[in-house]
């Protein structure tokens, strides 16, 4: 999909594509041991609507081999987080005790897509609950529609 000139925003659930893409579009997610590729992509798909090219899929380093296969069904480049450094990032609205416990940091889906574009990042939406996954929209741009 072209994305040069659009502006990103949220309708309801779905993280939608409206601006530039040097602005940056970020898709992070967590999952359970369980989960498979397939249920990180249904719940990506269900909740965004288009993914623009230069796109990053973003994880916990743990989740390299699965964000790895994701990505590549995408077309998207995956970067990868240690624990510490997701636990570390302050603009996550939600925290789970669960993922705290399993993983060292509250937050991996938020934290990954805001921490994937550095600290000017803003999520246009938050933690989503798939089937044993999470996912997450971060856009790097300074007129964020929400």
């Amino acid at each position: 999909m072209a994305a040069d000139d659009a502006d990103y925003a949220v309708d309801g659930d779905e993280a939608m594509m409206h601006s530039s893409v040097e602005d940056g579009f970020a898709i992070g997610f967590g999952c359970s041991t369980r989960a498979t590729s397939e249920d990180i992509l249904d719940l990506i798909r269900e909740v965004v609507e288009r993914v623009p090219s230069g796109a990053i899929l973003a994880t916990l380093d743990r989740r390299a081999c699965i964000g790895g296969l994701v990505a590549e069904k995408l077309g998207l480049r995956l970067q990868v987080f240690p624990a510490a450094e997701l636990a570390r990032i302050k603009a996550v609205t939600t925290q789970s005790s669960r993922a705290l416990a399993t993983t060292r940091t509250a937050n991996v889906a938020e934290a990954a897509a805001l921490a994937s574009l550095g600290p000017e990042a803003q999520l246009v939406m938050p933690k989503t609950k798939g089937r044993l996954c999470t996912c997450a929209v971060a856009v790097m741009c300074a007129g964020v529609l929400a």
